[in-house]
């Protein structure tokens, strides 16, 4: 499995990692799954997407999405309350059109590249 750090935020991050995951758990090894690829297999990729957002957060935690109040301190609480990180609650969130994507931003831990490889190397 390969992955990048394309957004270089915890929610596409964390997203990725199990959606790549539920690739190798749930579909044949033998097929090589490429973004941007010119085979689509949406079957697949469906299903990958649902592992993985199922896996971050729960259905039935889903199903409280509409009753959380849109702001930060909300989220928070709800995340913390659900042992999720901030940023993956938001990234759902977001998707799912509960919250503008231009919208507390500020949750979603950032990845930089420069100290992911420092630390690598420490």
């Amino acid at each position: 499995m390969m992955l990048s750090f394309r957004h270089r935020s915890d929610d596409h991050f964390w997203f990725t990692v199990f959606h790549e995951a539920a690739h190798l758990l749930l579909h044949d090894t033998s097929l090589l799954f490429i973004e941007n690829g010119d085979e689509v297999m949406e079957k697949e990729e469906g299903e990958a997407d649902q592992f993985a957002q199922d896996f971050l957060v729960s259905p039935e935690d889903r199903r409280e999405f509409p009753q959380i109040r849109r702001d930060i301190k909300a989220v928070a609480r709800f995340a913390q309350r659900i042992g999720v990180s901030q940023g993956v609650v938001l990234g759902q969130l977001q998707h799912l059109g509960y919250v503008d994507k231009k919208y507390m931003n500020r949750l979603k831990r950032r990845y930089d590249w420069d100290e992911i490889e420092r630390a690598t190397i420490l």
